[in-house]
């Protein structure tokens, strides 16, 4: 881990007109440099540079960031790579922490057994057999470091050899109890290894040699390892996706057929049906994604249910409807890379994939279908992509867009209007924009849990970074703007930064951020009502009612 001093100092003696200026013609205009913006096409520049407060912000594609950000866009480099080449370029050294916290030895044990199983592939014949069958080449197998667990209990066998203690290889889930003791979790199996985001072994998967059940076992949840939170493949697949829209599969053979034949913008939901959790990580790195499963029934009924996820996430699903009887996997390996992706040009998307085969003659099988695509779009966050599926779908069936929006599942749109709809998104903003460039409103905000009031996504998410970061040496709006993990929050932290917009005073402040936390008292003081809950409704009446009293009390103050 990189030291947040060196981090600080890179951010510090980086000038970022000379930077960006190296990349790209820059003009003076003002206080600012002007140049064509290098991550869109455009024929009048819109892409400013502000030496002032060493940021940039495009008004034409809303990309925006700073120094570290920058190269790691341009160059398509992960952040501790983009710091390290800023690092040479200002002829410093990186210093790097030792990395260690409670679940170190976690992180260190996984490694270690991806090393082991690794060995033991190169001694099993029969392994490399079976993924020479599978048609792998070595360079697939050794950049995700397949490996093989031997049959009895030949981990556990070797752990003092290796180093590996047994309580923590229990915790890992390598090793479990069984009424004779502790016995290896993978035996007899092809091990997947599983990495986080940054490239540590977390956890694993294994398949048998044959078809015997289970085909295949990922490991037991871990504190390091939760399985409906990562993609087998995000950490390979990662530099890609943010360009190229996803491809996400269901095996892991699915996915590794369609990388050995250089399709590298694959992931996979490890084998189980799609978390909201995993259709969220996706979302970070790109608002689209390709379903590609079985060509089967089951295949087909999974992808139905990764649909609903995936929307509910607010990604955009497209369809690559595979033959009867084909997987990725197979698919890949009888029409190769060119075949496979000619029939990605075909994709539908979700209203074309749930009406394919459908009878839709009689009123009733219209009725049917509708209501069922109805749902689907009500539980679209997006107001334009929701207003443009319903107009997709009545220009299909001939009916008002006001009927489709009408016959989805009214208790999931009601539910939605109350918990996604934003009702106050401008002042939320503004407070926001405000706490992100002063530290003494920050300190405000946090007093008042003003993320907590925030129902716009975005929003909130660099609200909680804010609360959690401002008391820190360095903060700063480029400091959030380099750790925050999601695109739109930087480009709307950038875009703050070039408003030229008064910031309000510490009262002006607490008034607004009152009035917000009335206007959500009052929401939930409704809800509890419709719910039955007197109880509660009294609760935050009540607190609604000192919140006013101490308003009041600060604007006489005033």
């Amino acid at each position: 881990m990189i030291k947040p001093e060196v981090i600080e100092r890179i951010r510090q003696e980086t000038d970022i007109v000379e930077l960006i200026g190296s990349y790209l013609p820059l003009k003076k205009v003002g206080r600012n440099y002007r140049g064509l913006c290098p991550f869109h096409s455009e024929r009048s520049p819109s892409f400013y540079v502000s030496p002032e407060r060493q940021s940039y912000h495009c008004f034409g594609c809303g990309m925006g960031g700073t120094v570290i950000s920058f190269v790691m866009q341009f160059e398509k480099l992960d952040f501790p790579d983009a710091v390290r080449l800023l690092a040479k370029r200002l002829g410093l050294k990186v210093e790097e922490e030792a990395v260690s916290g409670k679940n170190q030895g976690l992180y260190d044990i996984c490694e270690k057994a991806a090393s082991f199983f690794e060995q033991q592939l190169q001694k099993s014949e029969g392994a490399q057999r079976y993924l020479e069958k599978r048609g792998l080449k070595q360079s697939t197998v050794k950049r995700f470091r397949l490996g093989f667990a031997p049959g009895g209990n030949s981990l556990r066998g070797t752990a003092n050899r290796l180093g590996l203690r047994e309580e923590v290889l229990l915790e890992a889930g390598l090793l479990v109890k069984r009424e004779g003791g502790l016995i290896d979790y993978f035996r007899e199996r092809i091990i997947f290894p599983i990495f986080s985001l940054s490239g540590k072994v977390i956890g694993f998967g294994g398949r048998v040699l044959d078809d015997s059940e289970p085909k295949y076992l990922n490991s037991p949840d871990s504190p390091i390892f939760h399985k409906g939170e990562i993609l087998y493949g995000i950490f390979q697949a990662k530099a890609y996706i943010r360009e190229e829209m996803p491809i996400l599969v269901e095996g892991n053979f699915d996915l590794l057929s369609l990388v050995d034949k250089g399709i590298n913008n694959c992931i996979a939901s490890l084998g189980t049906a799609l978390t909201l959790e995993q259709a969220i990580l996706i979302r970070r790195y790109n608002r689209q994604v390709v379903l590609c499963y079985d060509g089967d029934e089951a295949g087909q009924k999974a992808c139905r249910r990764s649909i609903e996820t995936l929307l509910r996430a607010g990604v955009d699903p497209q369809v690559m409807v595979l033959p009867q009887g084909e997987d990725p996997d197979s698919y890949v390996r009888k029409i190769g890379k060119d075949g496979f992706l000619a029939q990605l040009k075909d994709v539908v998307d979700f209203v074309d994939f749930i009406i394919a085969g459908r009878k839709v003659e009689t009123v009733a099988q219209k009725r049917s279908v509708i209501n069922e695509l109805s749902g689907f779009v009500g539980i679209i966050a997006d107001d334009i992509s929701r207003e443009l599926y319903a107009n997709r779908i009545a220009a299909k069936f001939g009916i008002s867009q006001s009927r489709v929006l009408a016959r989805g599942d009214g208790r999931e749109i009601q539910s939605l209007s109350k918990t996604t709809k934003p009702t106050d998104s401008t002042l939320a903003e503004k407070l926001v924009a405000a706490m992100v460039q002063d530290k003494e409103l920050a300190g405000i905000a946090e007093e008042f849990s003003l993320s907590e009031l925030i129902e716009d996504e975005v929003l909130r998410k660099v609200a909680c970074l804010v609360e959690e970061h401002w008391r820190g040496d360095y903060y700063a709006p480029a400091l959030l703007m380099d750790i925050i993990d999601d695109e739109e929050a930087r480009r709307r932290i950038a875009k703050w930064l070039f408003d030229k917009q008064r910031l309000p005073t510490e009262q002006e402040f607490r008034e607004q951020v009152c009035r917000l936390r009335a206007r959500w008292l009052q929401r939930q003081i409704e809800l509890a009502h419709e719910q039955g809950d007197d109880e509660r409704a009294e609760f935050l009446t009540k607190e609604k009612d000192r919140l006013l009293r101490g308003k009041r009390n600060l604007l006489r103050k005033g």
